[in-house]
């Protein structure tokens, strides 16, 4: 579709401008994504700021579809009374067709690796997909582009996930409360949605646990078809209120982790399929984290039609996702050193238990980010008082906060942790100081490559210098 189209589009509308013959390629509503094909979505409804029109100009912007015109402005405009209806038409007919199953992941924990896994099972049996999540943007696991959201705007979401021509793609995205809150799977209706965990997080952003908490459900409850599958976590303590309200919404469910898909690990391992057992020759579970994500992520590939089997002959080809348990073995030391993205309570506490054995426990470096639930931090210090050994404090985001006040904090709660606020020295020092056969987790970053102080974004990669330094000892 062209510009000069929209003229035939919008018969009602007041145009400002001769609209050019060029293709629209995208629709934004982010000034981060314009290009000269792009058509800028501007609702002054929402205290938009003209200073990102500025921005969108200097990258060749010609078009802008808005509410009310912007006087002296150089771009063409499209006014138009109901912005967000008529937006949602034109998308619709530039990207007419619906994938062929549309699955979202959301929980605490767990949405990356989840939705990792089962992109990886289509890949390996030859299902298309796409994934869209924290790691950026995926069409048959190949990145196609970064996202700067867990769970992109519902412009972007929508425009990814549907097509201008017929095809036999699976859509999977990770469902970030943000993004569920924020209804930005509006006029997205889901075939498979699926919870992994609910724990402590962004309750600088919800009210309350229990809004955290609703807003988690309300992905079953709300955006998910009348025909759709739910997958649950049996160990979610709010499983038997969840399980009631899809009952009653004849809502049909998969429970994982007991019931319908679970592993069973005695002498021999085996995993259960709604009561038949498979015994798995030699697919290995590293780690409880592993156990559950993955029998998630079998539970929605049953849930869009994969033959278990092939799910099962899947298992031994699947790696984890970047940042998620990302080991790097430091020979000098007959040690282990784990780049791991935990940055909530539940998710330190789960990663130091699942190295601990014994009388043993790891050693850790971590932080906490600013400008986020600060409530989190007590319980992060707390955390780590219980399960780690050598303990080092430092940055993580720290953002427009004072790193300082947030290190204070966590040494208040854990009063045996070094505060160093370098995090590459806190490393090196953590790495230094390990004994034979120690294990140390580099928690809080996992994937991210940059470290956010104030308004820049420095250039920081925990695996890169965790992997320098063991180089230079």
């Amino acid at each position: 579709m062209l510009f000069s189209d929209l003229n035939k589009i919008f018969v009602n509308s007041n145009i400002i401008g001769k609209l050019p013959k060029k293709k629209i390629k995208f629709i934004s509503d982010h000034s981060n994504n314009i290009t000269a094909n792009t058509l800028f979505v501007i609702n002054q409804k929402r205290n938009f700021k003209l200073s990102y029109l500025d921005e969108a100009i200097s990258k060749n912007l010609n078009t802008i579809i808005t509410n009310r015109s912007i006087e002296n402005l150089s771009v063409n405009q499209i006014i138009v009374k109901e912005l967000d209806k008529e937006v949602l038409k034109l998308v619709k007919l530039i990207k007419p067709f619906r994938p062929k199953l549309l699955v979202a992941i959301t929980g605490t924990n767990g949405k990356t690796s989840t939705t990792w896994y089962l992109s990886q099972i289509c890949k390996i049996n030859k299902i298309p997909s796409k994934l869209t999540g924290t790691l950026g943007y995926f069409v048959n696991m190949k990145k196609i582009k970064e996202t700067s959201l867990t769970t992109p705007s519902n412009l972007d979401l929508y425009q990814f996930a549907y097509s201008s021509i017929k095809q036999n793609y699976n859509f999977i995205s990770e469902a970030s409360s943000h993004g569920i809150h924020q209804d930005r799977f509006k006029n997205i209706k889901i075939d498979v949605a699926a919870i992994t965990n609910i724990s402590h997080d962004h309750l600088d952003y919800h009210e309350s646990f229990d809004e955290y908490v609703n807003t988690k459900i309300s992905l079953l409850t709300k955006s998910l078809s009348s025909n759709g599958v739910a997958v649950i976590n049996s160990q979610l303590k709010k499983y038997k209120m969840i399980e009631k309200k899809l009952k009653n919404k004849k809502i049909k469910m998969i429970t994982y982790g007991s019931k319908d898909v679970f592993f069973i690990n005695n002498d021999n391992l085996y995993l259960n399929i709604f009561g038949k057992k498979y015994k798995l020759d030699k697919f290995k579970l590293e780690n409880k984290i592993q156990k559950e994500n993955l029998e998630c992520a079998i539970a929605c590939a049953l849930a869009m039609k994969i033959n278990p089997k092939k799910i099962i002959n899947s298992l031994n080809m699947l790696k984890e996702a970047p940042g998620r348990f990302e080991t790097i073995n430091f020979r000098k030391k007959k040690s282990k050193i784990i780049i791991d993205y935990a940055h909530t309570p539940d998710a330190l506490k789960n990663i130091l238990k699942n190295f601990s054995y014994d009388k043993f426990k790891p050693s850790l470096v971590f932080g906490c980010g600013g400008d986020r639930d600060k409530l989190k931090r007590r319980k992060m210090g707390l955390v780590a008082a219980k399960y780690a050994n050598k303990i080092y404090i430092t940055d993580d985001n720290p953002r427009n906060e004072n790193p300082k006040n947030i290190r204070k904090i966590l040494k208040k709660y854990c009063p045996k942790g070094f505060d160093i606020p370098n995090r590459k020295k806190a490393i090196h020092y953590a790495i230094s100081r390990l004994d034979l056969n120690d294990t140390l987790i580099i928690a809080g970053k996992g994937h991210e490559k940059y470290q956010l102080v104030k308004n820049k974004k420095i250039d920081f990669d925990d695996f890169k210098i965790t992997k320098n330094i063991i180089s230079e000892l």
